[in-house]
């Protein structure tokens, strides 16, 4: 299974956010975002993938401002099966939007 990464920040815009974390570049192919209102990212959750390591922030578009919104993420890797095969998920983060 690949290394995981964590968020270095987040930073709130209106109706957006960008996340910044650490680069991975080692057995990784790219990065999973997860974000939701919902701490236990149970109901209404949005998934943005990151395909590559030369990226190490990325801009979330949400459908509310002034909301919070609850973000974590992990690596993952695509074998030449094309299996995928994932990190566990990074630490939960929280960012209001403007």
């Amino acid at each position: 299974y690949p290394k995981g990464t964590s968020i270095v920040s987040l930073t709130p815009g209106r109706k957006q956010f960008t996340v910044k974390w650490n680069k991975q570049a080692t057995q990784t192919t790219g990065y999973q975002i997860q974000c939701c209102t919902d701490k236990s990212f149970k109901s209404n959750v949005k998934m943005v993938t990151v395909n590559g390591t030369a990226y190490t922030s990325r801009k979330v578009t949400v459908s509310k401002a002034k909301t919070t919104y609850y973000v974590r993420m992990r690596t993952f890797k695509k074998n030449a099966s094309g299996a995928l095969y994932y990190s566990g998920w990074s630490a939960v983060k929280s960012v209001k939007t403007k």
